[in-house]
Order: structure tokens, then sequence, then C-alpha cells
């Protein structure tokens, strides 16, 4: 397999020849057809590979009102598989989370500068001023309900600092208005907000540009939630293992992917609102209400590849490539965090099940109330704000899905549930109307270790094949498995 991928469309045929995405040829409506399409794909793939019964990424060629050559692709990065494809792991087909969770943090701190290229791809084709034209696109209607077709779901967004002049890449999601504008939703605390915020305290536009159908790593790594101040472009170039090929936009000096298949540039005047929403989001619910308070995106030009490929992520109930590569990437950067701060940290995931909203962390036990010194380092952390926490003892594999909910449901008592206050995430859908405004909606501690008080003879002894029978008893029955008649 090419490592790594020059491109979205050589990820795109690396997956083809794996056989993990399908060329959809019949035409699709980009009136919820696709989105309907690629949701149901989410749902039944559950994260697994197309050899262990999940479903294959999409293609869509053909897409109702539009000509022939103008492309969604879907499902991109929504199976672990993909995941290891794209980050360059030697055999994707049998890599584990912790496996990947390495590989992710190997490679993170690297950091190569990008190359700034004059001509490139994204540029084949320009619409500036008047000529510009959003619907050229076919941007869709994802879900029954949502405000308005989304153009932006799977994409970068880059904005300058306005005093330091570092480029920011994130994934805010974008709605179209009409030919020249979206409508941009930013959760509080968000970098791209913030910047746009010092820009309107001085009554001045904040450039911007939207990158769509940028190279895999590029577009994971735009919604990684890297520390202000930390390139994006320069982490990318240190996952990929060589720098990455950017280019500068058109009307305005913000870099993005040079390979880009759509690239959008303008800016965001001060001042000025429009309404956005609903969505369904990646909590799995469509939590956010319809809002007249969104900031704008003013298009000033479009530049784009011959026949460009329109990256889409159709978030809701788990698990999408949302859920799934960001869940590897947060608890990769939580277990790291731990480990600084001089916790006894074992192994740290977040479930994709869980709308990745739920941190297991599995612990040493050296002292009464770890599982506090754990939530209190989480509040110091923006990147752990919201989350719900569940903390177990090292006995427990967090990367077991069924074990934690095992282990959840059997050792968590009543009085060791603890709510977390503090600044929260508005599409928290457990959240009442006035927490969901204010950001506020309280987040969970679990704490589901055997307290050290209890005499060793009251800790229950686990009763599962790995902790209750001899090491030789064991081996002999997996030696002898196939011959019992079993697979």
């Amino acid at each position: 397999m090419p490592f790594p991928h020059k491109d979205l469309r050589e990820f795109i045929g690396d997956l083809e020849s794996e056989g993990e995405l399908t060329k959809v040829t019949e035409e699709v409506d980009w009136d919820l057809e696709v989105g309907a399409i690629a949701r149901r794909l989410c749902e039944l793939t559950l994260g697994r590979s197309v050899k262990a019964g999940g479903q294959r990424a999409a293609l869509f060629e053909k897409i109702r009102g539009y000509p022939e050559g103008f492309r969604i692709c879907t499902a991109t990065l929504a199976n672990y598989k993909r995941f290891a494809m794209m980050i360059g792991h030697k055999d994707p087909d049998v890599a584990t989370v912790r496996e990947l969770q390495d590989l992710y943090l190997e490679k993170m701190g690297r950091s190569t500068k990008p190359n700034i290229i004059g001509e490139a791809p994204c540029k084949e084709n320009r619409m500036i001023g008047d000529e510009v034209d959003l619907y050229k696109f076919p941007a869709p209607m994802i879900h029954d309900g949502d405000g308005g077709r989304y153009l932006c779901t799977f994409h970068i967004v880059a904005s300058k600092d306005r005093n330091s002049g570092w480029i920011n890449w994130g994934m805010y999601r974008a709605m179209i208005h009409d030919r020249r504008s979206l409508s941009i939703y930013f959760s509080p605390g968000q970098q791209g907000l913030m910047m746009y915020q010092e820009y309107e305290a001085r009554n001045e536009a904040m450039p911007l540009a939207i990158a769509i159908g940028s190279d895999v790593i590029s577009l994971f790594i735009s919604g990684c939630k890297l520390p202000v101040g930390i390139s994006e472009m320069d982490t990318a170039g240190g996952l990929r293992g060589r720098p990455l090929d950017v280019v500068r936009c058109e009307t305005n000096d913000l870099l993005v992917p040079a390979s880009s298949e759509i690239v959008l540039e303008g800016f965001m005047p001060p001042h000025a609102r429009l309404w956005e929403g609903p969505f369904g989001e990646y909590p799995g619910y469509a939590a956010t209400p319809r809002d007249r308070d969104r900031p704008v995106f003013i298009i000033q030009a479009i530049t784009f590849r011959d026949n460009p490929i329109l990256t889409m992520s159709n978030m809701g109930v788990p698990v999408d490539e949302g859920h799934l590569s960001y869940s590897i990437a947060w608890a990769a950067e939580f277990k790291k965090y731990f480990a600084q701060n001089g916790l006894p940290v074992v192994d740290v995931n977040i479930l994709p099940t869980s709308s990745a909203q739920l941190v297991v962390i599995s612990t040493k036990t050296p002292r009464a109330g770890i599982a506090h010194l754990y939530a209190s380092a989480a509040e110091l952390s923006w990147r752990l704000v919201g989350f719900n926490i569940l903390v177990v003892n090292d006995d427990v594999d967090v990367f077991n899905p069924a074990e934690v909910v095992h282990v959840w449901a059997t050792r968590v008592h009543p009085d060791r549930i603890y709510p977390r206050k503090g600044p929260s995430n508005p599409l928290f859908a457990w959240g009442n109307p006035e927490e969901r405004v204010s950001a506020t909606a309280p987040a969970i501690l679990y704490d589901a270790t055997w307290p050290v008080e209890w005499p060793s003879e009251f800790v229950p002894r686990k009763s599962s094949f790995r902790t209750i029978y001899p090491q030789e008893v064991q081996e002999k029955v997996e030696r002898k498995w196939i011959q019992y008649g079993f697979e």
C-alpha cells in the first residue's frame, strides 16, 4: 500500500484495491438519498473492516442534477482498517486500537514544515467574484430536518491569528445560504471562533479559507484539537513522514493543501450573522436548534480540480469516521497527558460506540481517591472538557466494549458516581435547554475501581476464561480448540 497518500484520490484508489470502497454508478439524489446511504453504511459497519463484516466506503459518481465528474465520497475513515491505512500501519487488517494510538503518538512527536508550491491541482479551475456559485457543487441535504445543504462536513477551515500570524486548521460545519455565503457553527472555545472574536473586537474582517477533499491525513489532523500555536500543517507533515505540499490562496495569504479538491476563499465580516442549523451531530442527535447568531463566510473565490470530489461526513449515532478517528487520537493524547502528570495510567480508550463521549481509564490504585485525581487533571485540560469518565482497575481491558459495559454495570456503587460541573458542549443531548445554551451541561465521573481499603479477601474474584483457570488449562484449551470441533 502506498504511504503517504499524495492526495484523496490515491487513498480512494487504495481503498478500492483493498475492497474497502464501492464506486456507486447508479444515479443518487443529493437531497437525503446520499445522506441516508452514508448513515446506513456507518451504522452497519460499526468500525469493522469489510473482511470482518463491515460495509464499504462510497464514491458516488452520478449525482442528480449535476454534470458527470462532480462526485461525493463518504465514510472514508469509518473503520479501523481505513484509519490504519491512512496513518501507515504495517498491517492494517490486524491493527489494534492500542497500536494505532501508539503509532499516532510516535508520529505526532515529529514536526515537518510544509512545502509551499506555486501552481497546484486545486487551481485547475477558478471562479472569482461574481462567477462564484456554491451551488455548482453537489452539497447534500444530509439529514431530514437539517437547516439547509451542508457543503462542509469533512474539510479544513484555515484562519490566521491576528497577532501571531499562526495559521490554524480546524473543522467547523458550514451551511449554504446563497451562491456566495455560508453560515458556520463554532462551539464555545474553538480556536477558529477565538480568532474571529479578535478580529471582530477591532471591527475587522477575518480572512478565511475552506479546503474540501484534501489528503486524508490533513483532513484528520484538522479535527484533532491541537494546542494553541501548534501548526496542523507541520503536524500533518510529521504524520506523513515528509513535507506536505501547500499553496497560497488567490485572494488572501492563507495556506491550504495543494491537492485539495475544492477551495473556498473569502472573509468573515465582523458583526454579521445568519441562521444555521439544526443539524444531526456526532452525539447522535440534532441537539442544536436553528440559530440566527452564526458567523458568516463571504466567498470571494473558488478554485477546484477537474472532476472534483466532495468529502462528506454524515454524523449521527455511532460509528462514523468522526467517532472512530478522533477517539483514537484523543485517547492517545489523554494517556500521554495523564502520564506526564504523574498518574499511574495503564490504558485509555474512548469508546466510539459512546459517540466518543465516554473516556475509559484503566489504572493502578496505589492510594484511595485515584479516580478523583484523574477528574481533577481532566479539569485542567481544555481537551478533556465535558467528557464523561469511567475509571477502572488494571484488570480491565478498556479496548473490549463488552468488558467495559460489564464493569460499569457491576462495579460502580451509586455513591461513587460524581457529577462534574464546568464548561461543556452545546451538542451534548443530556443538557437541559439552559445548559445547552450556556455550554454548562455537567459530565459524570464513574469510579469503578475497587476501594483500596477493602480487605483483599473481600474483593470479588473475576470469573473469566483468562482469570479463573490455570495457565496450563487455558493453553490446552486454546491448543485443542479446532480438535474440539470449534472454529
